[in-house]
């Protein structure tokens, strides 16, 4: 062991704020230096306390730097260092489960803007979060780090195992189909571009080229603004479906057939369906759960319980809905509002924008082409319920999170509440149901809000009652108004 002393250059403050609660993310150059990425593999490879980790990165600008520093840390460390190049996020953590590595690190900040860089990590192939993040930190802030002699192994060949890996798994689909892809620039975009020509798809690919500025809209499909321009091309070309992917490639958006937005909740709706429908019926509880977060539909529950499934509600965060698969792991699909979807039936249970794209073109695939009396997207989507929703309203946090958070507990205490992410509350009428959701984000000092229900009179009654219980000391424009 060794003690490094504090980097001059890192201010400890803005240097804490980048363990966050999912990853490692901040401005590049301030905190996340060089001097604070050769530090952070210093810590990693003494947290770990690991023989060998994969790494990959994104395509930002401060990436090679970064990469490289933190490459350094960890081969100072002892760790040998198995290298994938530029990658997405999926092929990472297909990396850790391909490759004879203790765990792995992507060097990448998803879909935020060019300015900002971070760092995702598995211990073996499972997410780390949380406490395990907040342990790094003390680590990484004592400075007294293992000492050794690393490798750093190359990995020349990894795209070929990982699309041998996708397609082994989801098969090639039974006809062409075809779709229209957005990458928005992103890295993932050559890799999907490639991967739909090997499962036959007939693909119109548009921003798959690398460009870390971003120039036509950030790499964000669960945006609706981002998605217009996929819209417009998928109803230029006739396509049957346009996916967007984000910017590291480890979540999807889509539009239907004419362009409009598809909220992901009911893509999940759509792979829960699929996959229940081949659960035999007498598979254990276990196996006929579907887990979703607090943000999603009282629609998907209610497709989750007609396909014969029990629907599981938890709370928001891809790392922990791969925890509560490893705990549970006859559990087949999991999935979340923001994205991320998570097989675990042929799948190893990690989020993979790729992979899902491969599901997405068996499933529809299985049906002939709508020109050939198939149903199109939105038919498919038809079939689940639509209810009004307020969509996300982002509130400003005013005050101590823990004492507003008492104060909006206490106010819906008379109301069933699930508890597991903030608080959301269920309203029951004469002729409909409903719920309206307040949770803190792990990330900003806002309250994330949202309110559903199975009639347009049920939602205003909830946000009238919202207003009444909340209004006096909250600030709800931004709920009302989405």
């Amino acid at each position: 062991m060794s003690a490094e002393p504090w980097p001059e250059e890192l201010d400890p403050e803005t240097t804490r704020a980048a363990f966050k609660a999912y990853d490692i993310r901040g401005i590049a150059g301030d905190p996340l230096t060089a001097a604070f990425a050769l530090r952070l593999g210093r810590a990693t490879a003494t947290y770990l306390d690991c023989n060998a980790l994969a790494v990959c990165r994104d395509i930002r600008e401060s990436g090679p730097e970064l990469h490289a520093a933190f490459v350094e840390g960890l081969l100072a460390g002892g760790v040998d260092v198995h290298d994938i190049g530029i990658m997405p996020t999926g092929a990472l953590y297909r990396a850790t489960l391909a490759l004879n590595v203790d765990g792995g690190v992507a060097i990448t900040a998803s879909h935020n803007p060019p300015e900002y860089n971070g760092f995702k990590f598995c211990r073996g192939p499972d997410a780390m979060a949380g406490d395990e993040l907040q342990e790094l930190w003390s680590v990484f802030e004592a400075g007294e780090f293992r000492d050794g002699v690393g490798e750093h192994i190359e990995i020349d060949d990894f795209l070929d195992l990982y699309f041998d890996a996708i397609i082994d798994s989801a098969g090639i689909p039974e006809r062409r189909v075809r779709l229209v892809i957005d990458s928005g620039n992103a890295v993932p975009g050559p890799y999907i571009e490639a991967l739909v020509r090997l499962l036959g798809a007939d693909a119109t690919c548009i921003l798959c080229e690398w460009d870390n500025t971003y120039p036509v809209h950030p790499p964000d499909p669960t945006r609706p603004a981002n998605m217009e321009l996929l819209g417009e091309v998928v109803v230029e070309t006739g396509a049957e479906f346009g996916i967007g992917i984000d910017g590291d490639g480890d979540r999807i958006g889509m539009v239907d057939e004419q362009g409009r937005f598809v909220d992901p909740d009911r893509i999940l709706a759509l792979f829960a369906d699929d996959v229940l429908s081949r659960v035999p019926d007498d598979a254990s509880d276990e196996a006929r759960t579907i887990i979703y977060d607090v943000k999603c539909s009282l629609a998907l529950e209610q497709v989750i319980e007609n396909g014969g499934g029990i629907p599981h509600m938890m709370r928001t965060g891809h790392s922990f809905q791969k925890m509560a698969l490893k705990r549970s792991p006859e559990v087949k699909l999991a999935g979340e509002m923001s994205g991320h979807f998570f097989f675990n039936d042929r799948w190893s249970g990690h989020d993979d924008s790729l992979y899902c794209v491969a599901r997405m073109l068996e499933l529809v695939g299985r049906d002939p082409a709508p020109d050939d009396g198939g149903p199109e997207f939105s038919e498919r989507m038809a079939t689940f319920p639509t209810y009004p929703s307020t969509g996300e309203g982002k509130v400003p946090l005013t005050g101590e999170r823990e004492e507003t958070m008492t104060f909006v507990a206490d106010a819906f205490s008379d109301l069933p509440c699930v508890t597991v992410d903030g608080i959301r509350a269920r309203f029951v009428g004469d002729d409909w149901e409903g719920w309206f959701l307040c949770r803190p984000s792990n990330t900003e000092p806002i309250l994330v809000m949202r309110a559903e229900a199975t009639t347009e009179a049920g939602l205003q009654t909830i946000k009238d009652e919202v207003e009444r219980l909340l209004g006096e000391r909250i600030d709800l424009d931004r709920f009302h108004n989405g």
